[in-house]
């Protein structure tokens, strides 16, 4: 028979040197990481809320709890900046109430007196971290936030004391609004689990408008059966009879490739101004193309970009994003599912020449060393980028991401048309309904021609989808001769509340799409 571990044994699993030093915490994300891991642990919040706040009998309304709060984590914070986080004993009370559980079970955590004081300790730790993650500013006079800045950067993780291979806790952009788990606690810190996937948390002052336009290049323009190619035979691994590996091989080095995109990048900074960022879908390019790219694209522009290898002799294919944020350096995440090609699919792009219908044909590519990048690139505005099954397959990525709340989530794909009724709106949904994030879909023209669908138009020239939490799923597709669209995202700001009542004065941004202007290679175009 099991015996259920005591609140101390929980939490000194987190924080070791609890076993014998229980002094205060004295860095809020700690805190927060000690606080909410109890509570998520034994669901005890789900209880406590279910009358808040809690004595309204001595006039602790919730507006007079919330400012009680919020001037509690500004304390500390200033505790902090003047080098005196030891002697903020402000929380003693709740923290004490905490250590003299320490021999009481796990489920203790569930009388309303301790959940409640456990509930304070998270509430004012996140309220300290406002701000935590953005980029630097040049005025900052904040050592807390230029800590944690320092210490997402080198560990992924905004604490202090705790192990990151235990728990992680990460900036939050967006709280979710609908239901109720231990992500509506807080509105600006995020508690990971120690995950197969390790984050990364970068930022770079590089957004210095309250909108994005993003130039998006669905090349190639053309894809051919002849570029999948079956590796089954040649690969180290040995499948059972009724599955296959593929690879796909990219097109030889395309002389005329920059000079095109610069053109385009050109026309499209003529129509609307300036061009924040080119986007490219998966297996667009190769690591010279993405290389030779970044050098010639001006550095108030940022590049996000399938990159790909395919399977030779053996050796596993390359498919991962590319990201380039200058100044920083050069980011690459990889692919974290295979695609698996079934009998439909085979059929639906054309490919059983080369793929035999009959099997299920496994993309051999290099899936270790999981990685999900994050690019904080404003006060308000954090990116990050998936690829194709990333979107859709839950684990183990999207816990994360839906932790985190990245405000743009841009998703690359090796897909057929971008239309409302398939598979990737409905993903998009999922992600700008809890947490709110807003997703750009990118596919390849090459790939929605390629496309047949066994009923109706496959609107071959649908290469984009946007899906933000106001609207619905909106379609972006391409004109004949046009090889691009710029989009305009403009920055919509909504207030935010957590579970327990508080709010974020109107700060959590929301990227919505504004406008999409297509555009054609003026070398090449009569019109202008």
């Amino acid at each position: 028979m099991s015996v259920e571990p005591t609140i101390g044994q929980f939490l000194a699993g987190i924080l070791p040197r609890l076993q014998n030093d229980t002094k205060f915490p004295s860095w809020p994300p700690d805190l927060f990481a000690l606080s909410l891991a109890l509570l998520k642990r034994t669901g005890a919040y789900t209880r406590v809320l279910q009358d808040w706040p809690p004595d309204r009998d001595n006039e602790d309304t919730l507006e007079n709890r919330t400012s009680r709060i919020r001037r509690l984590g500004g304390d500390w914070r200033t505790a902090i900046r003047l080098g005196q986080k030891e002697q903020f004993n402000v929380l003693n009370e709740e923290w004490e109430a905490l250590c003299r559980s320490f021999d009481r079970p796990l489920s203790a955590v569930r009388s309303r007196l301790l959940c409640e004081a456990v509930m304070k300790l998270v509430a004012v730790a996140d309220e300290a971290s406002e701000g935590v993650g953005a980029p630097e500013d040049i005025e900052e006079d904040d050592f807390f936030l230029r800590a944690t800045r320092a210490f997402l950067i080198d560990y992924a993780s905004a604490c202090c004391d705790i192990d990151p291979a235990i728990l992680r806790v990460l900036p939050r952009m967006h709280t979710p609004q609908n239901g109720l788990t231990d992500r509506s606690l807080s509105l600006y810190l995020s508690l990971c689990d120690a995950s197969q996937v390790a984050p990364q948390w970068l930022s770079t002052p590089f957004l210095g408008h309250n909108s994005i336009n993003l130039l998006l290049i669905p090349r190639p323009n053309e894809v051919l059966v002849s570029q999948f190619r079956d590796v089954t035979d040649s690969a180290t691994a040995e499948l059972p009879e009724d599955f296959g590996f593929f690879t796909y091989d990219l097109l030889g080095y395309d002389e005329d490739f920059i000079g095109r995109v610069e053109a385009l990048y050109g026309e499209a900074k003529r129509k609307l101004g300036r061009i924040d960022g080119v986007v490219l879908p998966e297996l667009a390019i190769t690591d010279r193309q993405f290389r030779d790219l970044r050098s010639k694209l001006p550095t108030d522009c940022f590049l996000v970009a399938g990159v790909g290898r395919s399977a030779d002799a053996g050796k596993r294919g390359v498919n991962e994003v590319r990201l380039g944020f200058p100044p920083l350096d050069d980011l690459a995440q990889k692919k974290h599912h295979p695609w698996k090609l079934n009998e439909a699919q085979v059929v639906q792009y054309g490919l059983g020449g080369v793929l035999t219908p009959s099997r299920d044909w496994w993309e051999y590519t290099d899936f270790t060393d999981r990685c999900l990048n994050f690019v904080s690139i404003s006060q308000d505005i954090v990116v990050c980028a998936l690829i194709c099954e990333d979107l859709a397959r839950p684990d183990p990525v999207a816990d994360i991401v839906r932790t985190v709340g990245p405000n743009l989530v841009i998703a690359l794909l090796m897909d057929g048309p971008q239309t409302k009724e398939r598979w990737a709106a409905r993903y998009a949904t999922v992600l700008a309904d809890d947490p709110g994030c807003s997703v750009l879909a990118l596919t390849s023209l090459g790939m929605t021609r390629l496309s047949r669908p066994d009923s109706g138009l496959s609107r071959s020239r649908v290469a984009a989808l946007w899906k933000d939490a106001f609207k619905g799923a909106t379609e972006i597709e391409l004109p004949e001769g046009h090889e691009a669209v710029a989009v305009s995202l403009s920055i919509r700001y909504r207030e935010e509340f957590t579970a327990d009542g508080r709010g974020d004065d109107s700060a959590a941004a929301f990227p919505i799409l504004a406008g999409a202007h297509p555009i054609a290679d003026p070398r090449t175009s009569r019109t202008r």
